[in-house]
């Protein structure tokens, strides 16, 4: 089920971090913000209660003021180098996430049956400043779908449809970030984990290595170039693709932000904390499942992908709290769904269009 030459991007982030490891460090250099009114743990002063612009970032402070003494720790000569193209490269995304999805009232064309999809979000990923030019990237992450099957669902060629389906997707972050020079960043990161129904226990076919590496050119000032590679499930046919993208503050306050082949997004910030969103992306994974008489001996991988076209409001209340709420349309994908067991009839094909909404909680520490 799974490319096994997945492992050799955890096989290298792993081994510069590890090199990277060796480099002096000071008490704490680990990033909470890379926002300029966000302070770095450690030496430095207390957090300002002023809102970071989750669009670009705040403009970088002058260094050496009475407000704001020079930082030499690691994170603060790193800050003081890069603030502005880590601020301006991507819009504001929180260090630690909660959130829930909800598809009501999804089906698959040419299917009998429907069903409706909660999912349950954890994301964390926290950066740790290792050398003036480059940090470790550090993290975890929790994935769950709940999956609610209509009696019919399934029942196309099988005796017995589709009964209820738990899925998850569940693992560890690890990464790094370096500048070759002072316009040219590249970062890499593999989140190995266990993707599967979890019956039977857990087998090898569980786990997946979805990783990038990735180059960011800054061209202007406001204007980023992203040229790298992946490796999902996303597309069936495809899990290694090249990514191409671009971010780009067309005037202040508007950016667009793209990368192909999977997200999509123009936001605009009236304020510095309030931000409202339109884009679309696609999601999706290939989970091993498996059914509890056969207690683990056979099995299938189940896949699914929704392309989702979306609105939606961000919202800071201060430095360490925020919202996302987002409403829109799945507009297809492609499912194919599975008990795991050995003759049954997969549902498969497009999704049909139906409404999809999702809300998450950010914090920032």
């Amino acid at each position: 089920m799974r490319n096994q030459d997945a492992r050799v991007i955890l096989a290298a982030c792993l081994v510069s971090a590890a090199a990277a490891a060796q480099a002096p460090a000071f008490e704490d250099n680990r990033i909470r913000e890379w926002d300029p009114s966000s302070r770095i743990s450690g030496s430095a002063a207390p957090r300002d209660a002023v809102v970071a612009d989750p669009s670009i970032g705040l403009a970088p402070q002058e260094p050496g003021s009475a407000q704001d003494p020079q930082d030499y720790s690691l994170s603060g000569m790193f800050l003081d180098s890069h603030r502005e193209f880590m601020n301006r490269r991507e819009r504001y995304n929180p260090m630690l996430e909660f959130g829930a999805r909800f598809a009501p009232n999804q089906s698959i064309k040419h299917e009998p049956g429907n069903f409706d999809w909660l999912g349950y979000d954890f994301d964390l990923e926290s950066p740790v400043v290792l050398a003036p030019d480059g940090y470790m990237l550090l993290g975890a992450y929790y994935n769950g779908r709940r999956y609610q099957f209509s009696d019919a669902m399934g029942t196309q060629g099988n005796v017995t449809g589709l009964s209820d389906e738990n899925l998850t997707a569940a693992g560890v972050t690890l990464g790094f970030g370096v500048f070759l020079n002072d316009n040219v960043f590249f970062d890499m990161q593999t989140n190995p984990g266990v993707y599967t129904d979890a019956d039977g226990g857990l087998h090898t076919e569980d786990y997946d290595y979805p990783s990038y590496a990735m180059f960011t050119f800054r061209t202007m000032d406001n204007f980023f170039l992203k040229i790298g590679a992946r490796y999902n499930q996303i597309y069936e046919d495809a899990p290694w693709l090249p990514y191409l993208g671009i971010s780009w503050e067309i005037v202040e306050g508007f950016r667009f932000d793209l990368l192909a082949p999977e997200k999509l997004e123009f936001s605009f910030w009236p304020s510095s904390s309030t931000g409202f969103l339109f884009g679309s992306e696609v999601t999706g994974a290939e989970y091993s499942v498996r059914t509890s008489e056969a207690a683990g001996k056979e099995r299938d991988d189940l896949r699914v992908q929704e392309v989702i076209a979306y609105v939606g409001l961000m919202q800071r209340f201060n430095d360490s709290l925020s919202i996302a709420i987002r409403g829109g349309v799945i507009l297809g994908g492609d499912y194919e769904l599975t008990t795991g067991a050995s003759g049954f009839n997969q549902a498969e094909g497009a999704l049909s269009q139906a409404f999809y909404g999702d809300v998450s909680f950010g914090i920032d520490f």
